[in-house]
C-alpha cells in the first residue's frame, strides 16, 4: 500500500513541477501549459460528447495529450511553432521519441503505477486537440486583455489566424461542423455567448479559485490544476487496478469525471469540509447550494456536460475518482510541511478525521468493483501515512498548534489502527 500511496505523491510533485512551465513569457506571468491544456481538453470532451464519440483510440487520444503535460517539468516548453511545414513530420517524430524517453525517465522511480504515454500516430483526434489548443489560446488571451493586460494586444491576431483556418477547412475534415461553427463565433464576435464560450469562462474561472484558502501555503493550488492533478492520477490508478486486480472501470469515464468534478466551485467560494460537514443541517444547506450551482450550469454547458457534472459521484469511476479526489487533498498537508518546509500547514492535521474517509465505506454497495478490501485498506494506509508523517515533525512546531494531550490522543490513534486495522470502520 505504501508504494502506491508513494507514488501518488510523485504523481503530485511532478504535476506541481510541470505546472512551473509557462507560455507565452515575456506577456504572461499568470498561465500556464497545464492551464491551456485542460481548456483544450474541456472542448474536445464538449465535442466528443456532443457527437456521442466515445471510442478507444478518441480515449487514448486524450489520455496521452493529459499525461503529456507531465513531463514538462523536465523539458519545459516544447510546444513549438514549425514555420517550415515541410520539417513537420521530422519534428513530431523527434517529439514523441523525446516524450517516450522523459516517461521511460519519470516511471524509473514509480513503484506501482506507471505513466502509460503510448507512441501513436497523427491521426484525426490529436490534430482536433491541435485545433482545439489555437481556441484555449485565444481565450487565455481574452481574459488576459479583459485584465488590463495591454501587451497582449500584439498577439491579438490570433483571431485572424484562426479566421483564416476557415479557407482551409474541408467538409470532409473531421468535426467540420463543429470546426465551422467555432471559427465562425470568434469572427462574429459571439463565442463568449456560446456554449463552447461558457465553457471556457467557467474552466478560466477555476483558474482563479483557491484551495487551503484558509492556511498559509507555499504552492497556491487553485482548482483547475487540482483537477489535472486528479485526473493524472485516475489515469494511472484506473490503469493499474484494470491491470493488477482485474478490475474493469472505463478510462474514458474515469477522465470526464476527475475533468469535471469541482466544476460547481467556479462561482469563487470555497466552503471548507469541517463547515460543509459540521452536521446534517450543513450538509443539507451546501447541498441545496451546490444543486442550484449545478443547475446554472445546465443553462451554461448543456445537457450532456451538466449530466458528467452532476453525476459526478455515480458508479464505480465515481467512486475511484471522489477517493482519489479525497486522499490527494490531504496529501496536500504533507505536500506542504514535509516537501515544501512549510511547518503552518501543520495546523490542518487536526482535520484529518477517519470521517473524511469514512464516507468511502460505501463501496460494500457498490458490487461491480471486485476488491473492496483493498481499497478500504489503501485509505487507511493513506490515513495513517500522513498522520504519522506530520506527528514525527519537530515537537516545538507541534505545539505551537496542538497541546501534548492532544498529540498523544494523535499517537495513541495510531497506534490503534495499525494494531487493529477494523478499529476504522467504527
Amino acid at each position: 500500500m505504501n508504494d502506491i500511496i508513494e507514488d501518488l505523491f510523485k504523481v503530485y510533485i511532478s504535476c506541481i513541477d510541470s505546472y512551473n512551465s509557462k507560455i507565452y513569457q515575456t506577456i504572461n506571468d499568470k498561465y500556464t501549459i497545464i492551464d491551456k491544456a485542460m481548456i483544450t481538453a474541456y472542448l474536445y470532451i464538449k465535442i466528443m460528447e456532443d457527437r456521442d464519440e466515445r471510442n478507444d483510440e478518441s480515449t487514448n487520444v486524450l489520455c496521452n495529450y493529459i499525461l503529456k503535460q507531465v513531463i514538462y517539468s523536465e523539458t519545459g516548453n516544447i510546444s513549438l511553432e514549425i514555420n517550415d511545414k515541410s520539417k513537420l513530420d521530422l519534428y513530431n517524430e523527434i517529439l514523441d521519441k523525446l516524450i517516450l524517453d522523459k516517461f521511460e525517465y519519470k516511471n524509473r522511480i514509480m513503484k506501482k503505477l506507471k505513466y502509460s504515454y503510448k507512441e501513436t500516430k497523427i491521426n484525426q483526434y490529436s490534430e482536433l486537440l491541435t485545433f482545439l489548443e489555437d481556441i484555449a489560446e485565444y481565450s487565455i488571451f481574452q481574459k488576459m486583455i479583459l485584465r488590463g493586460n495591454r501587451e497582449v494586444l500584439s498577439f491579438k491576431d490570433i483571431k485572424s489566424q484562426i479566421v483564416s483556418k476557415l479557407k482551409t477547412l474541408n467538409i470532409y475534415d473531421y468535426c467540420y461542423k463543429e470546426k465551422n461553427i467555432i471559427i465562425n463565433l470568434i469572427k462574429d464576435n459571439n463565442f463568449d455567448e456560446s456554449e463552447y464560450g461558457k465553457l471556457v469562462y467557467v474552466a478560466l474561472n477555476l483558474k482563479d479559485v483557491y484551495r487551503y484558502s484558509y492556511i498559509t501555503i507555499e504552492f497556491p493550488e487553485n482548482v483547475l490544476f487540482h483537477q489535472y492533478v486528479v485526473t493524472v492520477a485516475s489515469i494511472l490508478f484506473a490503469n493499474y487496478c484494470n491491470k493488477e486486480l482485474k478490475e474493469n472501470f472505463d478510462i474514458y469515464t474515469i477522465l470526464t469525471k476527475s475533468l469535471f468534478h469541482d466544476f460547481t466551485e467556479y462561482k469563487g467560494t470555497e466552503i471548507i469540509t469541517g463547515f460543509k460537514n459540521y452536521n446534517d443541517i450543513t450538509k443539507k444547506m451546501f447541498a441545496e447550494i451546490e444543486e442550484n450551482d449545478e443547475k446554472e450550469l445546465k443553462e451554461k454547458l448543456g445537457e450532456k456536460l451538466y449530466t458528467i457534472i452532476s453525476g459526478y459521484k455515480e458508479g464505480t469511476e465515481g467512486f475511484i475518482s471522489e477517493m482519489l479526489d479525497k486522499m490527494l487533498g490531504i496529501m496536500k498537508i504533507w505536500i506542504e510541511t514535509g516537501y515544501f518546509s512549510n511547518y503552518t500547514a501543520i495546523k490542518a492535521m487536526d482535520a484529518i478525521f477517519q470521517n473524511r474517509f469514512k464516507i468511502f465505506l460505501k463501496v460494500e454497495n457498490i458490487c461491480e468493483i471486485k476488491n473492496k478490501d483493498f481499497y478500504l485498506n489503501l485509505l487507511r494506509e493513506c490515513y495513517i501515512y500522513i498522520k504519522e508523517h506530520l506527528l514525527n515533525i519537530d515537537q516545538e512546531y507541534l505545539l505551537k498548534y496542538f497541546t501534548k494531550e492532544e498529540l498523544q490522543k494523535y499517537r495513541e490513534e495510531i497506534l490503534l489502527l495499525k494494531s487493529n486495522p477494523e478499529s476504522f470502520l467504527k
